[in-house]
């Protein structure tokens, strides 16, 4: 039960009420009805409060212009906003309803992310401010609560928009509502802000994530806000010796005082992270395609889910996961699906998730012994109809391939090699299976040319 919870109205607007979701700085949410299109909304109501001493129709415009300004944000990792209007007098906000759990809950439930699942995370956040800043739309309130993890993985950005109004333009006894947790400093002073105030934000965010602490930590108000405008935060190197060095200098940057400093934009800022955890740049048309999935066909025996891996299966490997990197398992296993074209190929993306290296490889000993694919690819029971039999592969080429990979994936070469050798027809498929275990291009390049029967 949600403590001093109002009483639940039956209907707010057109839009029947069916529960309270929860209670914030700004008002309280709403889950409820909407009849019309028949789908569940969110209901943002503003409290009567914080509107007492403005002039009410002064800012039901400005809230207007915002909502319309929101409602332009289509975006796949952003929450739509559907509608505006007043309740008795008192503005509400209609947004897509989504079924997730927020970030806060995430870090408050599990240790620190990794650096990838972090930057994963991170990735999908700028998708949406790249597309809110290309409508000159600054969020203003980027923090855990505001990034909500679908189950499928995806994540999505509330409240574009509404917390502009959120912030210190509504008061209550002259002073600002919230913290300054996630505030940049320029934000914290009352300046004019721009856009790299939201990757200011963002980069405290990404600091917590693979710190397991905020960089301006703080016992009050006070505190909080004396350390984001006069202290630099400890160096993540410090609270994180095993994250990549790159992290470091990107957080340093993000976390400037001098807005001139940061990053430009949140698509640069991602290819940097991109590029200090050496992963392929994104496509141009990745942070704002839509992609029509056809179904697969249906598994002839057993049970599968819709991706065509044993559900079974998944739930294992989720399990496993969640041992190394806790309650964000289930997101990192989601996420990784829609790219992996088998079980092999989502264990050697999930294992970039977990620290330190003999944890890594504890993972794939454990993972890839049992874990298939059903629905038409790889299948649980081979028995039905024996795989015709292999070509040998020498052994001392298989030692070969084993030295090369061990350069770019660690410990869990062995484990790789073996499982490639047993599906392999010849010891050219054998690299280029192995080869799809490295992220980088060119780090992919370098192995083949390991291949000394590779043609020159």
């Amino acid at each position: 039960m949600i403590p001093n919870a109002p009483a639940l109205p039956e209907q707010i607007g057109r839009y029947r009420v069916e529960r309270l979701v929860g209670r914030g700085a700004m008002g309280v949410i709403y889950r409820a009805h909407d009849p019309v299109i028949d789908r569940p909304v969110a209901i943002k109501l503003v409290r009567t409060d914080l509107l007492e001493g403005m002039d009410r129709a002064d800012i039901l415009a400005r809230f207007q212009r915002e909502a319309q300004a929101a409602g332009r944000c289509v975006h796949p990792n952003i929450v739509a906003v559907h509608d505006f209007a007043t309740h008795e007098g008192n503005p509400f906000f209609v947004m897509e309803f989504v079924e997730g759990v927020s970030l806060d809950r995430v870090i408050a439930d599990g240790p620190s992310f990794s650096p990838s699942a972090a930057v994963d995370v991170l990735l999908q956040v700028f998708a949406a401010l790249g597309c809110a800043h290309g409508l000159g739309i600054v969020h203003r309130d980027i923090k855990p609560a505001n990034v909500l993890l679908l189950p499928d993985g995806r994540v999505k950005v509330a409240d574009f928009g509404i917390s502009r109004l959120s912030g210190s333009e509504l008061t209550q006894s002259g002073a600002m509502v919230g913290t300054p947790s996630y505030m940049s400093p320029e934000q914290c002073r009352g300046d004019t802000i721009d856009l790299r105030s939201d990757l200011f934000s963002a980069g405290v965010v990404l600091y917590e994530l693979l710190a397991g602490e905020r960089p301006f930590p703080g016992r009050n108000f006070a505190e909080i806000t004396y350390r984001l405008l006069n202290q630099v935060p400890a160096d993540l190197t410090v609270r994180r010796p095993d994250a990549p060095p790159g992290l470091s200098s990107v957080l340093q940057r993000a976390l400037a005082k001098d807005p001139r400093e940061r990053f430009a934009s949140a698509a640069e800022m991602a290819e940097t992270l991109r590029a200090a955890l050496r992963w392929p740049a994104a496509s141009p048309a990745d942070s704002d395609r839509t992609e029509l999935l056809r179904p697969r066909p249906p598994a002839a025996t057993g049970r599968a889910t819709t991706t065509g891996f044993g559900e079974s299966a998944l739930s294992d490997i989720e399990r496993k996961l969640a041992r190394h990197v806790g309650p964000i398992a289930h997101y990192l296993v989601q996420s990784a699906l829609r790219r992996a074209g088998s079980i092999e190929d989502l264990c050697g993306s999930l294992v970039q998730s977990i620290e330190p290296a003999d944890a890594r490889a504890q993972f794939m000993r454990e993972v890839l012994g049992g874990a298939t694919m059903e629905g038409g690819r790889t299948q649980v029971d081979r028995t039905a109809s024996p795989e015709p039999a292999r070509t040998q592969i020498p052994a001392e080429e298989i030692e070969r391939a084993e030295r090369a990979l061990r350069h770019f994936v660690g410990p869990m070469a062995r484990i790789l090699v073996r499982r490639a050798a047993e599906k392999s027809g010849s010891a050219a498929e054998l690299w280029r299976q192995l080869a799809t275990h490295i992220d980088s291009a060119a780090d992919r390049d370098v192995f083949l040319r390991s291949d000394p029967d590779r043609p020159k």
